[in-house]
């Protein structure tokens, strides 16, 4: 990161250092939400603090179409 960004980070309400938003599924700038905390057995945590809406939804859906429909309705009645 060069120091005019760390300076525009520091001196601008609001403004975000360039690194903050990656996404953990994709690893692309511009993630736009926290991860869910609930995930469906086999889900992949993204493992960082911000993922794109849709990496995120591609990723549930992945993983619940693994599962049986008994695996679905053990894991739910377990929440």
């Amino acid at each position: 990161m060069t120091r005019a960004i760390a300076v525009a980070a520091v001196t601008r309400p609001g403004s975000r250092m360039s690194d903050d938003d990656i996404c953990g599924f994709c690893g692309k700038p511009g993630a736009d939400k926290y991860p869910h905390p609930v995930r469906w057995p086999g889900e992949e945590s993204a493992g960082t603090e911000f993922v794109h809406a849709e990496c995120e939804t591609e990723e549930c859906r992945r993983a619940h179409a693994l599962l049986t429909e008994k695996q679905r309705d053990s894991f739910l009645r377990n929440l």
